[in-house]
């Protein structure tokens, strides 16, 4: 049987067993009522049979109108009470009872007729001892009267003190019932669900400790086997999934491996030829330049500086390919005094430069110092590039927390870049200027997000078109805090 169908099973029990229980509870409670009202009709009746002993003495004291009416009302009413309780609580009172009730009764109605028939308001001594005789006998039939409604009162109030303690037993025993079938169906369900949960967790957990695949062992037919099958099959989904990632990602690596070594041993392969060409090139533009014209010149010119701008290329791509090949070795670097070693070789390059450069204190990082000091020589070399029109060129180095990163920023107020073209900035070979404007390939960005990558932080750059531009970097500081307080 289905789960499912087992817990609508458990949950429609209670229901039906409240029906149960609230079905005998009103017809108990019902026929109690019934056994309460027989004792209360009894007392009833004992005190109207009371009331008329005293209505029959009266009379026969005083002979008033007032006592013989009420001994005819007394009497009508014991007869119509007795036939009720007969009617009524015919289950409930022994027949001989009222048997033996009914005949007193008409016994005594007789007599009260008949002493009413002889009560005469002149009598003789006989007829005095005639009513004499009557009252006894009227006396007599009282007096069996009234234990046989006391045997009534305390067979009703028996039989509801038996009968509550029944309906209570009755009760009981139904929410006992209730509890233990609710139980009996409970404990399979919670056990199974149990057992499933437990089955399942350990399997799940141990899917992800190795790179086999062990499948779920689970008995039985419900919803529990079946998740556990469609999880088996989602597993070897995963695992021919996993497996076949791994495959690509060995053929995706062994390809980059590929592309790398091609491009290093091309670059390096390549840079021969260049020289040679730009070699042989200045011999014949010394040697032929006073029979070469203008144009010949120029076009010479134009070869030697093409192939100036091709090394500068393959060097570039040289570099990415060792950016890409280079294993870190992380080491305590001191950033301030690697900003100013490379801004004092880069300014050496360029001594006819006038530049305000301000660098504040940087704090320490822990990495590779090949690394970064490529990563800075590229950014502040690119900012002495773009700040060459500027008559009073502004280069700032600055740096700052953020969370678990330390945030390394370089700022210039050279002619910067439209911020549509901003996700464009650290792709290979992209550039936003042309060739004639600046000088560059479009590899040095991309060095330094490939550096950057490798320490696991991140690149950005924001810039406006004549108002300068800012380039930033960020390095995890899990252990620069340490190297600081060190320091």
């Amino acid at each position: 049987m289905q789960l499912k169908t087992q817990l609508k099973f458990i949950g429609v029990l209670p229901l039906l067993m409240a029906v149960i229980f609230g079905v005998t509870a009103f017809h108990g409670h019902h026929h109690l009522r019934e056994l309460r009202d027989l004792t209360s009709v009894a007392d009833g009746m004992l005190d109207q049979i009371e009331q008329l002993e005293a209505a029959t003495q009266q009379f026969l004291i005083t002979r008033a109108q007032t006592h013989r009416h009420k001994m005819y009302l007394l009497a009508d009413s014991l007869n119509i009470q007795i036939y009720l309780t007969e009617k009524r609580f015919a289950s409930s009172t022994p027949p001989e009872i009222i048997d033996e009730l009914r005949r007193h009764v008409w016994q005594l109605h007789g007599l009260i007729l008949e002493l009413d028939a002889r009560y005469l308001p002149n009598l003789t001594a006989l007829e005095i001892t005639q009513i004499q005789v009557l009252a006894h006998r009227l006396q007599i039939e009282i007096s069996q009267i009234q234990p046989r409604l006391h045997h009534l009162h305390y067979l009703g109030h028996l039989q509801t003190t038996l009968y509550s303690d029944q309906l209570w037993q009755t009760e009981f025993m139904l929410i006992i019932a209730t509890a233990l079938l609710s139980l009996a169906l409970m404990a399979p369900v919670l056990w199974r669900i149990a057992t499933a949960l437990h089955v399942l967790s350990v399997g799940t957990l141990e899917q992800g400790t190795g790179d086999c695949f062990s499948s779920l062992q689970l008995a039985g037919n419900d919803e529990f086997n079946q998740l556990a099958n469609e999880f088996n099959q989602m597993a070897q989904r995963l695992t021919r999934a996993e497996h076949e990632r791994k495959v690509h990602l060995n053929e995706l690596e062994n390809a980059v491996q590929d592309l790398e070594n091609f491009s290093y041993s091309v670059s390096h392969d390549l840079r021969a030829p260049l020289r040679a060409i730009d070699g042989f090139v200045a011999i014949l533009m010394e040697e032929y330049a006073p029979v070469l014209d203008t144009e010949g010149l120029r076009l010479f010119a134009v070869v030697s500086n093409n192939a100036k701008k091709m090394e500068q290329l393959i060097n570039d791509i040289l570099a990415l390919s060792r950016a890409g090949r280079l294993e870190l070795e992380l080491k305590p670097v001191d950033m301030n005094a690697l900003v100013y070693e490379v801004w004092e070789q880069l300014m050496e390059r360029h001594p006819e430069r006038v530049v305000q450069f301000d660098c504040a204190e940087l704090p320490s990082i822990h990495g590779d110092a090949r690394a970064l000091r490529q990563v800075w020589q590229n950014l502040l070399d690119n900012a002495l590039k773009f700040t060459a029109g500027r008559e009073s060129a502004q280069i700032q180095v600055s740096a700052e927390p953020r969370g678990d990163l330390l945030r390394y920023c370089v700022s210039d107020n050279g002619v910067g870049f439209d911020p549509a073209y901003q996700n464009k900035l650290f792709g290979l070979f992209l550039r936003l200027h042309g060739m004639d404007e600046f000088e560059g390939t479009g590899v040095g960005l991309a060095i330094v997000k490939r550096f950057i990558q490798k320490h696991q932080g991140h690149v950005e750059g924001t810039g406006v078109v004549g108002e300068g531009a800012t380039f930033c970097f960020y390095l995890p500081v899990t252990q620069s805090s340490s190297l600081l307080q060190a320091a």
